[in-house]
């Protein structure tokens, strides 16, 4: 009968299970994921217009790095592309009636000049170049007097300004009257100069050289309006948009240059550290600032090693804080083994190996941050 009531009570031990788990909760501390704004440049920080503590969104301003060098290549690739898109819409409207009537006019010249030159030199064409040269020099006597005189005058008005008789405004305007007689000479003489050289030309007839270089006149006219009338090949439009295309693929990277000089949030998030201010010099890597993910958080435990086997990413794990109990994930386990922390410890598990784990949970509100406690829930079946 004894050993009836001793079988009885070992099978009533293994159905009850006793000795296991269906759950382990552990206690953790809630920490944010964070991202770094960091500087891709080098150079002055101009503007920092965040502080320690301050929400910001994605893509918000953080701080600007001096930008003036690379905002001046960047207005500079612009005028370029602007004029290429310019000439590549000329080439495409084609040529405008004005400038063939432009080139005919062109060619009428020119034409006009070399058969003069082949047909030599009339008598009335010599009589009237040395009716010019008379013409001339009279009007070189009337400059050569005129200057005389407003110098005579100048003169006088210098000496009358010493004494303090005149004021200096009078003595400028004379001068002035003298500069401009001045300018008149020599300009008088330059007129005569070419009369006379005009007159020798016509005494002494067209040389070969001058009737050469006024055919070749005429034959470049003629082309050039050969070229406006048929306006421009495909191959010159061609050209123009490749050579278009290539001017805005320099505009657009150095436009993706300048933007690098922001130093944006990669995220929405608060401010938790500042490691540069206004005016600062910073290099290509320097971390500007740490940002803490909003509503990306989650819980550090550690785990005895005897549950390892117990648990897997993706995990399904309940956690209560400060705002209640929610649906979090396992999303981290180390692969190396710890003993406990000593902040973590209990007199039970301070000698028991354990794994840090990381499980994911969710704070729209901003009420819970890095510091706050929390318990997890971890079904062990």
């Amino acid at each position: 009968m004894k050993r009836l009531w001793m079988c009885i009570i070992f099978a009533a031990f293994i159905l009850t299970g006793c000795g296991d788990k269906s759950s382990i909760t552990l206690k953790g501390d809630i920490a944010n994921n964070t991202v770094s704004a960091s500087s891709t440049v080098g150079g002055k920080i101009i503007n920092m217009n965040r502080n320690q503590g301050e929400k910001v969104k994605k893509g918000e301003l953080i701080a600007l790095v001096d930008n003036s060098s690379q905002k001046y290549q960047v207005d500079q690739l612009q005028a370029v592309v602007d004029m290429k898109k310019a000439k590549l819409s000329s080439l495409n409207a084609g040529t405008r009636p004005e400038q063939i009537e432009q080139a005919k006019a062109q060619v009428k010249a020119a034409g006009a000049q070399l058969d003069l030159l082949k047909s030599g030199n009339r008598q009335e064409q010599i009589n009237q170049s040395e009716n010019n040269v008379s013409i001339a020099e009279q009007d070189l006597n009337v400059a050569q007097t005129q200057y005389d005189n407003s110098k005579s005058d100048y003169e006088k008005y210098l000496i009358l300004n010493k004494s303090g008789a005149i004021s200096e405004k009078e003595l400028e305007d004379v001068k002035l009257k003298m500069d401009t007689s001045n300018y008149a000479l020599m300009s008088a003489k330059s007129k005569l100069d070419n009369a006379r050289q005009q007159l020798n030309l016509m005494q002494e007839g067209s040389t070969s050289q001058a009737i050469e270089t006024a055919s070749a006149n005429y034959e470049a006219a003629n082309a050039q309006l050969k070229l406006l009338e048929n306006g421009p090949t495909k191959d010159e439009i061609k050209a123009a948009q490749e050579d278009l295309n290539q001017s805005i693929a320099q505009l657009t990277q150095a436009k993706n240059e300048l933007d690098k000089y922001n130093i944006t949030a990669l995220s929405d998030g608060i401010i938790i550290s500042k490691n540069f201010e206004l005016g600062d010099i910073v290099t290509a890597g320097s971390n500007i600032a740490d940002i803490a993910v909003i509503d990306d958080l989650y819980v550090i435990c550690y785990l005895p090693d005897k549950y390892l086997d117990k648990i897997h990413y993706n995990q399904s794990v309940n956690v209560k804080t400060s705002l209640g109990v929610q649906k979090g994930k396992v999303y981290y386990i180390d692969l190396k083994k710890e003993y406990t922390p000593k902040d973590k410890q209990s007199s039970s598990d301070k000698d028991h190996m354990t794994t840090k784990i990381k499980i994911s949970i969710k704070d729209k509100t901003g009420t819970l941050k890095s510091g706050m406690t929390a318990e997890a829930e971890i079904p062990l079946k």
